[in-house]
């Protein structure tokens, strides 16, 4: 049986988190694009600040420089963070590249 990892907020992940820093740029539907940073990231989703609030279940797209925009789900907010859950997880060729791309 597969353990899961467990995040900072004590949430059961499905898979490992790569700790990394990278710029993004964030577009949801009661904003458009704006840059902002990454915290961690996984093939399922990531961490992100954000300059405003969202809400649970909102919709999100995450670009990373070279991809197209990633449609995420907001899973939880804290103040000023999120944790999204992508729409369609990262091949793990992408999740490799941004890994070696983007390490704190």
């Amino acid at each position: 049986m597969a353990r899961k990892a467990v995040g900072e907020m004590g949430i059961a992940r499905n898979s490992v988190r790569l700790s990394v820093k990278a710029e993004i740029q964030v577009r949801g539907p009661r904003v458009s694009n704006y840059p902002t940073g990454v915290r961690d990231l996984s093939a399922f989703g990531c961490c992100i600040d954000l300059v405003h609030r969202v809400r649970v279940h909102e919709h999100l797209w995450i670009k990373f420089t070279g991809l197209e925009a990633l449609e995420s789900v907001v899973c939880w907010e804290m103040e000023f963070s999120a944790g999204v859950e992508f729409v369609r997880p990262l091949h793990p060729s992408v999740m490799d590249m941004l890994g070696k791309r983007s390490k704190a």
